[in-house]
């Protein structure tokens, strides 16, 4: 996505310029998965993190410096805490790149402040709706709260060389089961995906590319609406859908 044309590149490319422009990002990503206490990032400049490998040399000399945001990183402890949730701060960590890849096509001039905020894929969607529960008054405070994953992802389908004939259908009935009870707000189907929807394991064979989403769920007020602003899937197994919460 960060170097070839594709459906979402485009979109994100432009969505920048639809958006108020926010004071600072958090952002969750499906590729800062920790198993414990909860990271918050604290450094004034993280690195850019390559953490991928045998892809084209030309992804390995992209960088996005954008700042962090160490007091916003404070705040957001603070909050956890009241929630009660136990995090850390970590001023070494840097934007893996399900942040920096987003942020580049969305944000390129790398202008804006953001904090990263860990996942943790032993713990389910509830414990991570909870998380994002907790920074709901950031919404009020100019604060863009990110979701980085993807609505369906099965590496293991994508390369097999004995391809499910019924994959993109499986898809297509995953992704619109989600997007049905997020339009209607059916919190309680999405957190107990695993046994409501359609085809989830296949869609999802470990869950830290779903996490994220629930984490933005979390911190929606009540009444607010969710709309997908984007649709589209690579190679029949990669949703890459996208929703706006406003």
């Amino acid at each position: 996505m960060a170097i070839e044309e594709s459906a979402a590149r485009k979109f994100l490319s432009k969505l920048g310029n639809t958006l108020p422009r926010p004071k600072a990002i958090v952002i969750f990503s499906a590729h800062f998965d920790v198993h414990d206490d909860v990271v918050v990032t604290s450094g004034e400049n993280p690195a850019t993190i390559h953490d991928y490998y045998g892809f084209p040399e030309a992804l390995y000399a992209l960088n996005y410096p954008a700042p962090g945001a160490p007091e916003l990183a404070e705040k957001v402890v603070v909050l956890l805490s009241e929630g009660g949730i136990k995090s850390r701060l970590d001023a070494g960590q840097g934007w893996d790149h399900g942040v920096w890849i987003a942020m580049k096509l969305i944000f390129p001039k790398a202008d804006i402040p953001i904090v990263q905020i860990s996942i943790n894929s032993q713990l389910g969607p509830e414990a991570h709706y909870r998380l994002g529960q907790c920074l709901r008054v950031l919404r009020g405070q100019d604060i863009l709260i990110v979701g980085s994953g993807g609505i369906s992802h099965n590496l293991r389908e994508l390369f097999t060389k004995r391809p499910d004939p019924d994959r993109a259908k499986k898809v297509n009935l995953f992704t619109e089961w989600v997007c049905k009870n997020l339009q209607t707000s059916n919190i309680k189907s999405l957190l107990n995906y695993v046994d409501d929807a359609p085809y989830p394991l296949f869609n999802h064979p470990t869950p830290e590319h779903l996490l994220p989403l629930f984490c933005i769920l979390g911190s929606a007020a009540d009444n607010e609406s969710i709309k997908r602003i984007h649709q589209s899937v690579e190679s029949e197994v990669l949703a890459l859908d996208a929703y706006l919460s406003d």
